[in-house]
């Protein structure tokens, strides 16, 4: 998960020292956290009971029936490229912002902004 307050550091070091990081992708994910524990670290972080649960393509449309079929099926697609090469591609290394400063999990991340509903 990303925390975008952390995109201004990040961008800071890359301007500080350009050539270092000239070529490279920097992923600025502060964990990598499956589905479910989401709803997990939610409930922990805020007593607010939550649960995480998939759909399936038909739940999916049946719940988006306002969009356009070609949008739902574009939406349907991206998230199947998420499930084959993840958000970062299969060969890409997400903790590569997290060598430029310190990222927050998600459950600092739900901490620091005090979320109440």
């Amino acid at each position: 998960m990303m925390d975008i307050e952390y995109t201004c550091p990040v961008v800071r070091k890359i301007l500080d020292d350009p050539d270092k990081y000239v070529g490279q992708d920097i992923c600025i994910c502060g964990e990598a956290i499956q589905f479910g524990d989401i709803s997990k670290v939610f409930t922990k972080v805020t007593d607010v009971p939550a649960i995480a649960k998939t759909l399936t393509e038909e739940e999916f449309r049946s719940g988006t029936e306002y969009m356009p079929k070609p949008v739902q099926n574009e939406i349907i697609a991206m998230f199947q490229w998420f499930q084959e090469y993840g958000y970062y591609g299969k060969d890409r290394d997400w903790t590569s912002g997290q060598k430029l400063t310190a990222l927050n999990s998600f459950e600092q991340w739900l901490k620091r902004i005090g979320w109440n509903g």
